[in-house]
């Protein structure tokens, strides 16, 4: 509706000026040949295809010029019947995305101020002085579509940065979440699995073992299910209001328990004095020793597994080791692998994975505490 109002206030102070300048126009020259009727029937043909430049801008623009030198051919004298023009030329150059449609506009634009000097020239000549008015307002009116058009076209570049970055946002964030939640339920099943299958072979015989397998699976999916709640929470339309703080380091002894709890003797120890170090690089440290006690349990067939964390100035040096078969952890393509890799890029640092010079595997990660260079 707006647009449609828009549009009858242009037509009608367009063809207001036309008109009443055709009128002017007229009377000043003191002829009776050719007639009035002739000029506004002229007029109202311009006026007539003013509607049309939004489909054609530029076949508009040039029947509104060829009116013009018919109307010059004729004999009348002035240019007030080109007022549509200027609506026009600024809707081609306006609706144009480059320098094409500045130039198609320009021509158009200043194509009016030559149709008086096409011979025969009307009797007393050429109105110069109506001729300079109407060019410097053709010339005005290119300049304010170009800027309007210069305008948006930015407006628009920066809406779509805007919107790539919040779209390249949205996709990392679900990385972060799919990487969370391979991480959790990796390990929790793993350890379920673990113990399950541990408390049904002691069922028989040591049923007080079956007991403990039991209690170490209601712990590992109660803790799940909280880090669960915590990464999920993203997802969720109404604000959290009770979350649940992210793993730290000084949870790293209760997943060794964990670990221990399957059978694996793991060995933990940290060196160095801790300094204050980003939640994320915690965050990061805390997964990539997850994810590696969780290879070790499922591929490696390890007895033994070495978990080391070494405080340094500007650096978190994370450590796994096992001695089982190297070849058992994979290749390092698979998906746990690629998210310690992308965890430790994330935070800034070097990620190596491969066998140990002393047999096993290892998994080490040097984590910056600046983050990302």
């Amino acid at each position: 509706m707006r647009r449609y109002l828009v549009e009858v206030a242009v037509i009608t102070t367009t063809a207001a000026v036309a008109v009443v300048g055709v009128l002017s126009e007229f009377h000043e020259t003191h002829r009776p040949d050719p007639p009035l009727a002739g000029a506004v029937a002229l007029t109202v043909v311009t006026i007539l295809l003013m509607p049309l430049r939004h489909r054609a801008a530029v076949l508009t623009g040039v029947a509104v010029l060829a009116v013009c030198l018919v109307y010059h051919l004729i004999g009348y004298r002035g240019l007030a019947l080109a007022a549509p023009l200027t609506p026009i030329c600024y809707t081609i150059i306006g609706q144009g995305r480059g320098w094409k449609s500045l130039v198609m506009g320009a021509l158009v634009a200043l194509g009016v101020s030559v149709v008086p000097f096409v011979p025969p020239l009307p009797p007393g000549g050429v109105n110069t002085d109506a001729v300079g008015g109407v060019t410097i307002v053709m010339v005005a009116t290119v300049a304010l579509a170009e800027a309007q058009r210069a305008w948006r076209s930015a407006a628009e570049e920066r809406l779509q940065r805007v919107t790539q970055e919040s779209d390249r946002r949205v996709v990392a964030e679900r990385l972060t979440i799919a990487r969370e939640l391979h991480d959790v339920l990796s390990h929790t099943i793993t350890v379920i699995t673990v113990q399950a299958a541990a408390g049904l072979d002691a069922l028989p015989t040591r049923p007080e073992q079956t007991e403990d397998a039991l209690r170490t699976i209601r712990g590992a999916a109660k803790d799940a299910m909280a880090e669960l709640r915590s990464t999920l929470r993203v997802l969720r339309d109404v604000p959290a209001t009770d979350p649940e703080p992210q793993p730290r380091l000084d949870q790293v002894p209760q997943l060794v328990e964990s670990a221990r709890g399957t059978g694996l003797a793991v060995e933990f120890s940290t060196t160095g004095a801790p300094l204050d170090i980003p939640i994320g690089t915690e965050l990061a440290a805390y997964r990539i020793i997850q994810e590696a006690l969780t290879n070790v349990i499922r591929h490696a067939h390890a007895t033994t597994a070495t978990v080391r964390v070494d405080h340094q100035p500007d650096a978190l040096l994370v450590t796994v080791t096992d001695n089982g078969t190297a070849v058992a952890n994979g290749d390092g393509t698979g998906h746990g692998m690629i998210g310690m890799r992308e965890r430790v890029r994330a935070v800034g640092g070097t990620f190596e994975a491969g066998p140990a010079p002393s047999g096993g595997f290892a998994v080490t990660a040097r984590l910056n505490l600046e983050g990302p260079p």
